[in-house]
């Protein structure tokens, strides 16, 4: 097997045994012991194994130095080396012939290189170390001349004694004992400092960093040492400790748990619940970190770091073998509920966490007995963290990349064991208490928040995850958000947050077009009325101005049920606001069923000419079609939708997008554009090659090319716009889709008021006739006056 770097090989044939062990770390070097037993009678054969030198033993010192060369007394070289209990031969080169002699009880062990002469140009130096029988390592220093008239940065003793250092080069000096790696400064081509950038780790970290991965690598039994390991973590992250100083520390601390993780996988072992308190606490102790100089750091160093804590703290967790009945682990960033369930009593799973905000979770009993029934026993465990989420980078999956977000909840994870091993695909239904997680909530305050129920995908942007929407449902909105997902992993709920300036020009911009829709409807209406006798000539004018007048007043009163509703509270439980969503709902679709009909008539007189239609027998079937048919979908919306509260929704009083609520209004409209578009594709072919024998004549004919024009331009309006309704309403459309969806949207009875009233000539010239009469009788009416009045004056 290879295991971090190490390769380990066991092969074993009848009475031979072979063990091939490849690593390059020094730790492997030891005794190892074969036993055997044969006939009753037990023997053993010892081998002395040694690892040969390499990069790992070279103790990391400064790859850089400047030497002044205008000053006396030169500049020392050193390079040092892990003692592993031998003797040594260094050598430099450049440098003397003969290799000196390094031993000691010290380590590292150190050699020195005394340069009296400055080098003419960048030189490197190589020290080179040999031990008997385990070949050689070597590392390398540059020495930089800093010679007269060239600039330079001259010694400082600010955060290090730092020497002179040539223009254009970087110091190094190394860390403090306690602390392994080196610091580097910068010095600029002009001859000036910059900052002191520190690349130091604590020893103990990297200590405990080498133990866990030798026992990922077979070095140990990890049924004994990971508890040892996982109170050492315990303590190393307490509060005072002093060992997590910055962004580096932190990463290798997560290296720990990762790797820790992938030890309990591996070896398939399993935590008591000793174990996993420890470790808890570990992590709610990482989590107290400071979240800019040490989470925000490391993450900008390694984007994936908090995504391999969170996938680390899944995977331990999931190891834990827990007692029988009910289980709780408490700490102050970790909250950990979770139930046993056998055969004989499988009950639903409901936990609620007294966290702020407040989150509950629950497996119905139907899905807990089938998980029984498939395992014996099965483990359940859910798992609140209170700050990981706010540490996650802002990676979005497809469908919610063009969005800004912030998190609007606790990170909550579920886990599912049983005897047959774990478990991925079940359903589980959480309730998400909101509350400001990322402290960008405050600032986006103002801007329109949407939820949107997620989780937490390892393997989105090559391993740095992402939030993905898939197999998950946001149910229902208000003080909280009802997630359903399918599956288990971390989920929370992210908020969609559009910007002041964005939510305010949009939402401006559907009430001035909603206002400006009822105006011009009311004034359409108005106009029908007045000129209603002198256009209404035949019966055709009679089914085409009726089908008008219903469009018009069908958009009028959804208008208003929509323009109220913006003043109502958005919530499920708002029994008005589902009212408005209802009569909405209602009003719209009858504008487009009564648009239906008004194709439909023309079809039927401009395709089946000989065949007369009965007004008596027309106007109940135009009634039913316009309005039952629309009434029975948006009642079969409500019953369908309302009883699991997916009819509203969460920022709107309008038809749930997320429960596919919707749908009951954006699939009726599409069909019937569609419809309408073929028979406008009939109607025009006919008109194009009309008989002279077949087919209305004179009045009657110049009504149909007017219903004709108005449906030819209504029909690709109102299709375009709703086109767009579906595109923003059901997908993470951009803004310019959102813009010209409210323009299109709002201005629609406008659109009615131009193209089916005022571009009617029959309309326009009985009105101007209207108009003129009116004003004569006025002014009719002033000349009687003025000759009665001057009547009087004369008497």
């Amino acid at each position: 097997m290879l295991r971090n770097g190490t390769q380990v090989l066991l092969v074993t044939n009848g009475s031979e045994a072979i063990l091939r062990v490849t690593s390059l770390s020094l730790d492997w070097t030891g005794e190892y012991v074969c036993q055997y037993v044969h006939n009753n009678s037990q023997a053993q054969l010892r081998q002395r194994v040694v690892v040969s030198l390499g990069p790992d033993d070279i103790v990391q010192g400064p790859a850089q130095v400047s030497m002044n060369c205008n000053a006396s007394g030169g500049i020392s070289l050193q390079c040092c080396i892990r003692n592993r209990g031998g003797a040594y031969t260094v050598s430099w080169s450049p440098g003397p012939t003969a290799p000196a002699d390094l031993v000691g009880d010290t380590d590292p062990l150190c050699h020195s290189l005394a340069l009296e002469t400055c080098p003419a140009q960048d030189t490197p130096y190589q020290c080179v170390f040999e031990s008997q029988g385990l070949g050689s390592a070597q590392t390398v220093v540059t020495v930089s001349g800093i010679r007269a008239g060239e600039p330079f940065c001259p010694s400082d003793d600010a955060q290090g004694s730092w020497a002179a250092t040539k223009a254009g080069r970087v110091a190094e000096i190394s860390c403090p004992d306690d602390r392994a790696g080196t610091v580097q400064r910068s010095c600029s081509s002009e001859g000036i400092w910059g900052a002191v950038i520190a690349q130091c780790t604590d020893r103990q970290l990297l200590a405990g960093l080498r133990r866990v991965q030798l026992l990922l690598a077979g070095l140990g039994n990890p049924r004994s040492e990971l508890a040892r390991l996982i109170e050492w973590l315990r303590v190393q992250t307490q509060p005072g400790q002093g060992r997590v100083s910055n962004a580096l520390d932190l990463l290798v601390l997560v290296t720990i748990v990762d790797t820790m993780s992938r030890i309990t996988t591996d070896s398939t072992v399993h935590l008591n619940s000793s174990m996993v308190t420890s470790f808890l606490a570990a992590a709610s102790q990482m989590l107290d970190f400071d979240p800019d100089a040490l989470w925000v750091a490391a993450q900008a160093r390694v984007p994936s770091t908090a995504s391999t804590f969170l996938q680390s703290i899944e995977n331990i967790t999931r190891r834990l073998v827990p007692g029988e009945g009910n289980f709780t682990f408490v700490l102050p960033n970790v909250e950990l509920q979770g139930s046993v369930f056998h055969p004989d009593s499988p009950t639903d799973y409901t936990k609620t966490f007294r966290t702020q905000p407040l989150l509950q979770v629950h497996i119905s009993k139907e899905v807990v007995a089938e998980l029984v029934r498939l395992g014996a026993n099965v483990t359940v465990t859910s798992m609140v963290l209170k700050k990981l989420g706010r540490f996650l980078p802002p990676n979005y999956g497809r469908g919610l990349n063009s969005s800004r977000y912030v998190l609007g909840s606790l990170l909550f994870s579920s886990n599912i064991m049983s005897s047959n091993g774990s478990v991925s695909q079940a359903e589980i239904a959480m309730s998400f208490g909101h509350g400001n997680q990322t402290g960008e909530k405050a600032g986006a305050a103002s801007g329109e928040e949407r939820p949107q129920c997620v989780f937490w995908d390892h393997s989105l942007f090559r391993g740095e995850g992402g939030w993905s929407a898939q197999g998950c449902q946001t149910l229902g909105t208000g003080t909280a958000t009802k997630c359903t997902c399918q599956h288990l992993t971390s989920f929370s709920v992210l908020m969609s947050i559009h910007s002041i300036a964005d939510s305010f020009w949009l939402d401006f911009l559907s009430k001035f077009g909603v206002c400006a829709s009822i105006l011009a409807l009311l004034l359409c209406l108005g106009i029908y009325s007045l000129v209603w006798r002198s256009v209404v000539r035949n019966q055709i004018s009679h089914f085409r101005y009726l089908s008008l007048v219903n469009i018009a007043l069908s958009l009028l009163m959804g208008n208003l049920w929509f323009l109220g509703s913006t003043w109502m509270a958005k919530s499920h439980e708002n029994k008005l606001c589902v009212a408005a969503t209802f009569f909405t709902h209602f009003f719209y679709l009858a504008m487009f069923f009564w648009m239906l009909v008004q194709a439909l008539m023309l079809f039927h007189r401009l395709v089946f000419v000989f065949h007369q239609l009965a007004t008596a027998s027309v106007l109940p079937f135009m009634v039913t079609m316009g309005y039952l048919c629309p009434l029975v979908i948006a009642a079969a919306a409500v019953a369908v939708y309302f009883p699991t509260q997916g009819y509203v929704q969460a920022m709107a009083c309008w038809l749930n997008v997320h429960t596919g609520a919707i749908y009951a209004f954006a699939v009726p409209v599409l069909v019937i554009v569609l419809v309408n578009v073929l028979i406008l594709l009939v109607v025009v072919m006919k008109l194009m090659r009309p008989s002279v024998s077949e087919g209305p004549q004179g009045d009657e004919r110049k009504t149909l090319l007017n219903i004709l024009k108005a449906l030819l331009i209504l029909t690709p309006v109102f299709g375009l716009t709703w086109g767009l309704g579906v595109v923003t309403m059901t997908s993470q459309a951009s803004e310019l889709f959102h813009y010209l969806f409210a323009v299109l949207n709002s201005f629609q009875g406008v659109f009615i008021l131009v193209f089916g009233c005022l571009m009617d000539k029959k309309v326009r010239d009985a009105l101007l006739h209207r108009v003129h009469k009116e004003v004569s009788s006025m002014a009719a009416t002033s000349q009687h006056e003025a000759r009665v009045t001057g009547s009087f004056k004369l008497v």
